[in-house]
C-alpha cells in the first residue's frame, strides 16, 4: 500500500513537472513569436514612410492593423514574462479579447490579400515587390494568427454577442475613417479605399462593404477562438504518457 502510493505521488509529481515544463515552453514561444512580430511592425512601418508620408499613411487599414499588432505584440511579452516569473496566468477576458482582435485585424488584412488577387481585380496587391508590404501583408499576418491559436490561453465557449468583441479593431477603423472624411480633414483624393468615397460613389455603397468586411471580422473572430479552444491543448497532448 505505501509503495503504491509513493508510486502514484511519483507520476503525479512527473505529470506536473512536465506540464509546468511545456507551459514554460510555450510562453517563451510566444515571447519570441510576439519580439519578431514587433521588430517586422516597427521596422516595415518606419519603411513605408519613405513612400507615403506622415501621417497620411495611417489610412491604410494594412497600417493601422500592423501597428495595432505591433503595439499588441510588445503588451504581451509583458504579460508572458510576468506569468512565467510570477507563475501566474494573467490571461484575462480583457487581454484575451485584445489579442483576439489583433489576430481577427491580421485575417481581415490577409483575406484582402487574397481576394485581391482575383481576376475580377484589376489592380492586385503586390506583396512582394516592397519589404513593408511582405512583413505587413504575410509575415505579419502568418505569425500573429498562428501564434493566437496556438499559444494563447482559451477563455472557453464564447457566446455569439461577446465574439463581437473580436473586431474591435475593425469598428475603431471605419468610424475613424468616415469622421476624418466627414470633417475633410482627409481629402477626396486621400481616400484609402473608393467604396469610403460616399460623396461621389454613393452612402450605399460604403455601407455594404462596411457590413460585408464586419461579416468577415466576425466569422474570423468566431473561427480564430473556435481553433484556439481546439488547438492550444497541443502543447500539452500525451502529457500524462511517459
Amino acid at each position: 500500500m505505501v509503495i503504491n502510493m509513493q508510486q502514484t505521488n511519483n507520476v503525479y509529481d512527473n505529470i506536473v513537472s512536465k506540464f509546468n515544463q511545456r507551459y514554460k515552453t510555450k510562453k517563451i514561444t510566444n515571447i519570441i513569436i510576439s519580439f519578431i512580430i514587433s521588430i517586422l511592425g516597427i521596422t516595415s512601418f518606419i519603411y513605408g514612410t519613405q513612400f507615403d508620408r506622415m501621417p497620411i499613411i495611417f489610412r491604410w487599414l494594412t497600417v493601422d492593423g500592423t501597428l495595432f499588432t505591433t503595439f499588441g505584440a510588445l503588451f504581451f511579452i509583458l504579460v508572458n514574462l510576468i506569468e512565467i516569473f510570477a507563475k501566474t496566468e494573467l490571461t484575462s477576458i480583457s487581454i484575451y479579447y485584445i489579442r483576439l482582435s489583433c489576430a481577427v485585424a491580421e485575417s481581415v488584412i490577409i483575406l484582402c490579400v487574397i481576394i485581391s488577387q482575383l481576376p475580377a481585380f484589376s489592380e492586385h496587391l503586390q506583396v512582394f515587390t516592397r519589404y513593408d508590404n511582405l512583413c505587413m501583408h504575410l509575415f505579419i499576418p502568418i505569425l500573429g494568427i498562428s501564434s493566437f491559436i496556438i499559444n494563447d490561453s482559451p477563455i472557453g465557449k464564447i457566446p455569439p454577442l461577446k465574439v463581437m468583441r473580436g473586431t474591435w479593431f475593425i469598428t475603431c477603423y471605419a468610424f475613424t475613417l468616415v469622421a476624418l472624411i466627414q470633417s475633410n480633414v482627409l481629402k477626396i483624393d486621400m481616400i484609402p479605399y473608393y467604396f469610403f468615397n460616399y460623396r461621389e460613389n454613393g452612402l450605399a455603397l460604403m455601407i455594404i462593404a462596411f457590413i460585408l468586411i464586419y461579416i468577415i471580422g466576425y466569422l474570423m473572430a468566431c473561427l480564430l477562438s473556435y481553433l484556439n479552444r481546439k488547438l492550444s491543448w497541443l502543447w500539452f497532448k500525451n502529457i500524462t504518457k511517459f
